[in-house]
């Protein structure tokens, strides 16, 4: 491996992470929050911890309960958390409630060289094989803008719970996951396909785990503004990545 990729990734370990924002402000047709009252035809949203929101059920409106088995609290009660996509006008056209989750802990640097087996035993408290949302989210993985669609999407069987073989493919969707299966020098090394220990933006497409938001999140590790990332950048990126939120 090359020695500038391992001289430097100790000295990044210890860099500052950086700071990220999903907020979307008061008009956003994506609202993301903590459902405060729900009367009749309409609830009332705390989005963002900012806005609240008035959100009204029609017709049309599809609402659904993320990881909640037991179908007879499928109703919406205040402290739940909320994603809805809605219309200009308020108007539902779709509303996910996930219970709430209360204080994430993560799991310390521990988690970076655990299997899915270990991980997952370590988050399943009742032994029961499986993971509730509730647990998936307070120690792998907390997202409330898209944590309820992952969940949703890998809860194949729709039990509300992910059994071992849902666990070990939702894991696939977590980025400190994802990139914690290699050490950062691995990662360059794979990404860097001329060698000249630079990433160029079709490079970094190899480590980069933010789908449609590649290219902004390139010029915002391009701290240089080069049109290259340094090995020092491209390991600042995996760490803020890996070692978000280690320490509780």
């Amino acid at each position: 491996m090359r020695p500038l990729i391992y001289s430097l990734l100790t000295l990044f370990l210890s860099a500052p992470l950086y700071a990220q924002s999903n907020s979307k402000g008061p008009d956003s047709l994506v609202v993301v929050g903590v459902l405060k009252s729900a009367h009749a035809d309409q609830f009332q949203v705390l989005q963002s911890g900012e806005y609240l929101r008035s959100l009204v059920i029609s017709q049309k409106s599809q609402i659904q309960y993320v990881g909640m088995p037991d179908k007879a609290d499928h109703h919406p009660v205040p402290g739940y958390g909320v994603k809805a996509r809605v219309e200009k006008n308020g108007s539902i056209k779709s509303i996910l409630f996930t219970q709430p989750i209360g204080e994430t802990m993560p799991l310390g640097d521990k988690r970076l060289a655990m299997s899915e087996r270990e991980l997952l035993t370590e988050v399943d408290a009742d032994q029961d094989g499986k993971v509730s949302y509730v647990e998936f989210s307070r120690f792998v993985y907390h997202s409330p803008k898209h944590g309820p669609d992952s969940f949703r999407k890998n809860d194949k069987d729709g039990d509300g719970m992910l059994n071992q073989k849902e666990f070990m493919q939702s894991l696939k969707d977590v980025a400190w996951w994802t990139l914690s299966r290699k050490t950062p020098a691995e990662w360059i090394a794979s990404a860097d396909n001329n060698n000249n220990e630079k990433l160029s933006l079709e490079e970094f497409k190899v480590i980069c785990t933010s789908g449609n938001h590649i290219d902004n999140v390139f010029r915002r590790t391009d701290k240089d503004k080069s049109g290259d990332l340094s090995v020092m950048e491209a390991i600042a990126y995996i760490k803020s990545i890996t070692h978000k939120d280690l320490v509780r």
